[in-house]
């Protein structure tokens, strides 16, 4: 039988706006779900954990009780996660460092977008965010009976540039391995800043130095790069269909915060105007059809999701895609196990 390199990457993050959301709806609950899928067809995920929320929750937790019972929540959730043979590894959100927090509600309020990128700190604020993160994940996951490394790494916002500000943490912490490329992608916002317009969408992952969009064949750090598609399904079809299974619940997200409203400050890219990330919560009926004939065309595929996004239509859709592709194909969904 064939195989098929397939990676499933998960944001396992709060809303990162106005209002956080629950633990509960964001996280534990559309986790679970997805989770169960995967295993249910013997496959593993990679889950970019926001780990400045867990630092900031950390410090909640010593005087909010509710605070308190979700980190043990999610600490339970992490564990369980990596003893079942799925990844664990850090995504850090900068602008964490500001968020205020409502005990009464147990929710966050993270409206202030001054730190969002990763460059936006201080050399100092970026190895104490980094240190803490670290520090903070490593602890949640030390009860875990699985052996484990955290070496690879997701940048919030996809701000992985310049990598100059990562370099020196990466080989501090032997992370080898980053998952923050969208090949043609390009973004310059009020929070948000990367350029990966020189990379070709779908590129198989490749080494690289000192820039994340600059391949070298013998390069000390991996890029495993996010796939996308030409949105040729989003269709009449689809936006009525998602009107209506949104009126019925079935197509709503499990997730109940407001995110970043985001302010380009240029065009949109050729790109951007048509193609997509590949996504569990941008998969719908009328594509999965064109997702299956994406696969079966390329024998590397990632996707990037979030459970916060999710819907039940969603993981109907990706338990068929899933039953189709293993029907199909072998799939290899750890990225330890691909050569480059």
């Amino acid at each position: 039988m064939r195989s098929k390199k397939m990676l499933f990457t998960f944001d396992y993050e709060l809303f990162l706006g106005a209002n956080s959301g629950s633990v509960e709806n964001c996280l534990l609950k559309p986790t679970n779900k997805v989770v169960a899928l995967l295993e249910k067809f013997e496959l593993h995920g990679i889950f970019f954990v926001d780990t400045l929320y867990l630092v900031r929750l950390k410090e909640a937790a010593r005087t909010a009780p509710k605070a308190a019972t979700d980190f043990k929540l999610i600490q339970k959730q992490l564990v369980r996660l990596l003893n079942g043979g799925h990844c664990i590894y850090p995504h850090v959100h900068p602008h964490w460092l500001d968020a205020s927090y409502d005990a009464e509600l147990n929710t966050w309020s993270l409206q202030d977008l001054s730190k969002y990128r990763f460059h936006s700190l201080t050399e100092q604020q970026r190895t104490e965010a980094f240190d803490q993160s670290m520090d903070c994940l490593s602890k949640m996951l030390q009860n875990s009976t699985a052996t484990f490394s955290i070496n690879a790494y997701r940048a919030g916002g996809w701000s992985i540039q310049p990598f100059s500000d990562f370099a020196k943490l990466f080989d501090k912490y032997n992370i080898i391995a980053d998952f923050s490329v969208l090949g043609g992608s390009r973004r310059n916002t009020n929070a948000l800043s990367f350029d990966f317009s020189s990379i070709q969408p779908n590129s198989f992952p490749y080494r690289f130095n000192n820039q994340v969009d600059s391949k070298s064949p013998d390069g000390k750090y991996l890029q495993f790069p996010i796939s996308s598609l030409a949105v040729e399904a989003d269709t009449l079809t689809n936006r009525m269909m998602k009107k209506i299974l949104w009126r019925i619940k079935h197509g709503q997200n499990y997730g109940d915060g407001k995110g970043v409203e985001f302010v380009s400050n240029e065009k949109p890219s050729d790109y951007d105007k048509h193609m997509e990330m590949l996504s569990i919560e941008l998969l719908t009926l009328p594509k999965l059809k064109q997702y299956c004939s994406f696969i079966n065309d390329n024998d590397y595929v990632q996707f990037i999701s979030h459970p916060k996004m999710l819907s039940p239509h969603n993981l109907l859709i990706f338990k068929r895609l899933l039953s189709i592709m293993t029907g199909l194909y072998q799939l290899e969904s750890d990225w330890r196990n691909i050569n480059i």
